[in-house]
């Protein structure tokens, strides 16, 4: 029997592009399989490829995807929304990816106190964004790791 790591890395050290593509559609393929048989295990491989893919950046998939899970309300601002709060507000030197994450996470969290006071929202959103002693990343890894 082969040893896969030592196949691979031959793989990706001499493929063509074709190979990286068949590389990856057999990748893709395990995934799911394994995706079937222990769902953690996917979802750790996952979160790995896409931070190799990434970083720690949301990608507006994840963050509509985000957006679309939270609860009670989901999205109450759409992402070109969210961008024209910022300019309305002075603030298109944030992340608007993160920007439209955080102020949707702020509607249903704290709809109740804050009601329909769009500043108040705003204002939170900026201030969670600039936190000064949060470690780097927050804004990614409070919304894949930390909330549901």
């Amino acid at each position: 029997m082969h040893n896969i790591k030592r196949m691979i890395e031959k793989i990706v050290d001499d493929g063509s592009v074709e190979e990286m593509h068949e590389l990856s559609n057999v990748l893709q393929d395990t995934m799911e399989i394994v995706k079937d048989y222990n769902p953690e295990k996917y979802k750790e491989y996952e979160m790995y490829l896409y931070k190799m893919a990434y970083g720690c950046n949301l990608t507006e998939d994840m963050a509509e995807e985000i957006v679309s899970k939270m609860q009670p309300c989901g999205e109450k601002w759409g992402m070109e929304e969210t961008r024209q709060i910022q300019e309305e507000y002075g603030l298109q030197h944030l992340n608007p990816i993160d920007f439209y994450v955080v102020i949707n996470s702020a509607y249903n969290d704290y709809k109740e106190l804050f009601r329909d006071n769009v500043d108040m929202y705003v204002k939170f959103t900026q201030l969670f964004m600039e936190d000064e002693d949060a470690k780097k990343d927050k804004i990614f890894i409070y919304f894949t790791q930390i909330s549901k």
